[in-house]
């Protein structure tokens, strides 16, 4: 269903547009989410750059989703009635990609906290693989949602229900340690910022494989959302 309301939108001009500037913001989000992550695990250096960088490709992803938002009410403002379902996807999941860029953000405020990379140990090792695999969520998320692709839709969903599990795992190990209070509090947040960017795009992802009134129910069995 939704690749059928995907080309009939992209048939008409304005709409098409639309679905564009989606892809624009998930292009951006992925843009955030490399440099944050290689400060993190050491590969590039906490600077005013990357920072600057960060703030500014969030003003653009916040600005693509009002403009997408605004679009969309006066699009069915002029034709009621038209094209509502594949809308209220557009809206739902411009509300995800736009919360997925204030994460890489958050991201980085905790890169800051911690002065550039994770500070040793065994989460530097846990985060590190954690960080990785979240990296190569983006893609799957991507190009399902561009191309309506279910097998990729279904592969992202999957992938982000591990991720979620694992960053869950690291906080109830962070429960029981015996770190100092701002690291504890620090690498919590970091799995939870991560937790948070796999359910955002896993719900992305559930555009493409799930009917309207069931998306972003990622966490849930497959058999109960079918």
């Amino acid at each position: 269903m939704f690749k059928e309301l995907i080309e009939a939108f992209r048939r008409r001009p304005l709409l098409n547009q639309m679905i564009s500037e989606m892809e624009q913001m998930l292009a951006e989000a992925v843009h955030m989410y490399h440099p944050t992550a290689d400060v993190l695990t050491g590969k590039q250096q906490l600077s005013p750059e990357v920072h600057k960088m960060i703030y500014e490709t969030d003003r653009k992803i916040n600005h693509l989703q009002r403009k997408i938002r605004k679009q969309l009410v006066e699009h069915l403002i002029v034709a009621p009635g038209s094209d509502v379902p594949i809308s209220l996807i557009l809206m739902s999941i411009t509300k995800d990609a736009e919360r997925v860029g204030d994460l890489c953000k958050n991201l980085l405020e905790v890169a800051e906290e911690l002065g550039g990379t994770l500070d040793g140990g065994k989460y530097e090792e846990r985060f590190g693989k954690i960080l990785r695999e979240t990296e190569t969520l983006f893609v799957p998320t991507v190009e399902a949602f561009c191309t309506s692709d279910k097998g990729l839709g279904h592969e992202a969903v999957e992938k982000a229900r591990h991720l979620a599990k694992e960053c869950d795992e690291v906080i109830s190990e962070l429960l029981e340690d015996c770190l100092g209070c701002r690291h504890a509090v620090l690498f919590t947040l970091l799995a939870r910022h991560l937790k948070r960017i796999c359910s955002h795009l896993s719900n992305i992802a559930t555009s493409v494989v799930m009917p309207l009134h069931k998306l972003d129910y990622f966490d849930e069995k497959w058999g109960d959302i079918f």
